[in-house]
């Protein structure tokens, strides 16, 4: 997932929470789940996760080409790739 698509899921579930204390009146409810999400969201700006999304879509591109050699179609496996399969 990458940062904007998880900020849209934030926003949304945000959105979600206040229209539910709206109708509900208890300004309290969910408030555990609102402080967990904005502290993620926090903790990533002062660590630079949001800044670097160049970043974070190149190593989507490495995970994917690193993809174990037991899920690939490549035949029989080597040696050295079943040692890493078995880890």
């Amino acid at each position: 997932m990458t940062t904007k698509q998880r900020l849209a899921c934030g926003v949304a579930i945000l959105r979600s929470i206040d229209a539910r204390r709206q109708r509900t009146g208890n300004r309290n409810e969910l408030l555990a789940l609102e402080q967990a999400i904005l502290d993620r969201e926090l903790i990533d700006l002062v660590t630079g996760g949001l800044c670097d999304e160049k970043r974070e879509l190149a190593g989507d591109r490495v995970r994917k080409r690193h993809v174990p050699a037991a899920t690939r179609d490549t035949g029989a496996l080597y040696e050295k790739d079943q040692r890493r399969a078995n880890r």
